[in-house]
């Protein structure tokens, strides 16, 4: 017999056959990744890193759909730089407009095999192309949740697990600036979805 607690945060417990109850205390992100719904976006396959300007900017963002049913519960990000100093910040709760300066061939791929890659419905990913100006244009506002210098190399974790939650309209963005030069930088966020109205 298993116990849910309704939440949608994976907590349960259960009594085993030998007539012992154990619980798992999981924070939701086994059971997503269980279940196919745990999602990655990071550099591409022809872009495997990017290449800084001097005045860097927002290299990387998601952004949750207005109509969405769904919660984003951000499990990590994680950056490196080719340089030592970079500036990196995570910011939360753009102003989106048209995305622009961004690579139209993503994918929000599953990290469970059995799973087809793309399979997020409800998040729109951007990766700046690499070509045009700085930075990934049209996501304005916004605050910074966490702020750290980069060593050279990584990766370099900014997120703990389940500590930032993405709702319906809301938005996460990577922003790099480099210290010296033009790094070679590449990131990676990781997701899962809860529902909206549950929450933990």
């Amino acid at each position: 017999m298993q116990i849910n607690d309704g939440t949608g945060g994976g907590y349960s417990a259960k009594v085993s056959e030998n007539g012992r109850v154990s619980v798992n205390a999981d924070d939701g992100c086994l059971a997503a990744a269980k279940a196919g719904a745990v999602y990655v976006l990071t550099n591409t396959d022809a872009k495997p890193t990017l290449t800084m300007t001097a005045n860097g900017g927002i290299m990387g963002a998601i952004v949750n759909s207005e109509s969405s049913k769904k919660s984003l519960v951000i499990d990590s990000v994680s950056v490196s730089s080719g340089a030592v100093g970079t500036n990196a910040a995570i910011f939360v709760g753009y102003t989106v407009g048209a995305v622009g300066a961004s690579l139209s061939d993503m994918e929000i791929a599953s990290t469970h095999t059995s799973y087809p890659r793309g399979t997020s419905s409800t998040v729109t990913p951007y990766i700046w192309d690499e070509s045009t100006g700085d930075t990934l244009t049209n996501l304005s506002g916004g605050h910074a949740v966490t702020r750290t210098i980069l060593a050279a190399g990584g990766p370099t974790e900014l997120v703990p697990s389940g500590r930032i939650i993405i709702a319906p309209g809301g938005s996460l963005g990577v922003y790099l600036k480099p210290a010296t030069g033009t790094p070679e930088i590449a990131f990676a966020i990781r997701f899962y979805e809860i529902d909206e109205h549950k929450g933990y």
